[in-house]
């Protein structure tokens, strides 16, 4: 999926606010939660999404959703990773 592809979809189902992060190689931060949703597009790299029971990985061009308040914690390859994300509150 194209960036703009991303950007479409994310629009016609409400998300917005849309940024870039970069993660750095073998990111291993806490376990969190956040207030809002996340819609992202794996535009570079290797990014996972750690919960309590699982870990789901996403390769560029992948893409993934999270609902608000639910426990997790970014995680990134041995190479970093780049995200292309848009949030819906």
């Amino acid at each position: 999926m194209t960036e703009s592809e991303f950007r479409a979809q994310a629009i016609a189902n409400g998300f917005a606010d849309f940024q870039t992060k970069h993660y750095a190689s073998d990111l291993d931060g806490p376990l969190h939660t956040h207030n809002f949703a996340v819609t992202l597009l794996v535009t570079e790299g290797e990014f996972a999404l750690q919960f309590e029971d699982r870990k789901d990985v996403f390769q560029t061009g992948e893409c993934c959703n999270l609902a608000a308040n639910v426990m997790h914690a970014e995680r990134a390859g041995s190479q970093g990773a780049v995200v292309f994300l848009a949030k819906k509150e």
